[in-house]
């Protein structure tokens, strides 16, 4: 598919994992970004059509970035991503405007489903 994925994680083994999996399940347009601010300029730059963010970032948080990214594109899908189940992160991040939740580490068929519902 041709459509565009961010995937916005301060590790790189991480990023390389969500690629994998990305492309397993049939998306290969991908760009990646390690912090805040290369992920905006990513962002601004590439418009992808989902962006998966971690929550713990260097810096400004997750939550900040997704604030950002839907400040530059108000239509932008943000998956918000952590290996922490934090109640209030997770709602803290849905009331700014990220449209789902995905535990970190992730495998082929909850990316999937996140995928399948928000791709359209």
């Amino acid at each position: 598919m041709t459509m565009k994925i961010l995937v916005v994680d301060d590790s790189e083994a991480f990023r390389k994992v969500m690629l994998e999996l990305l492309v397993r399940v049939g998306f290969s347009n991908v760009v990646e970004a390690k912090d805040f601010d290369e992920a905006v300029e990513v962002f601004r730059r590439e418009k992808p059509k989902i962006s998966f963010v971690d929550m713990i970032l260097p810096g400004k948080s997750g939550v900040e970035l997704t604030r950002a990214m839907l400040s530059i594109d108000p239509k932008a899908t943000v998956i918000a991503m952590s290996s922490i189940v934090n109640k209030k992160m997770i709602r803290e991040s849905r009331e700014i405007g990220a449209k789902d939740f995905l535990l970190k580490p992730t495998n082929e068929i909850a990316l999937n489903a996140v995928l399948t519902m928000w791709s359209d």
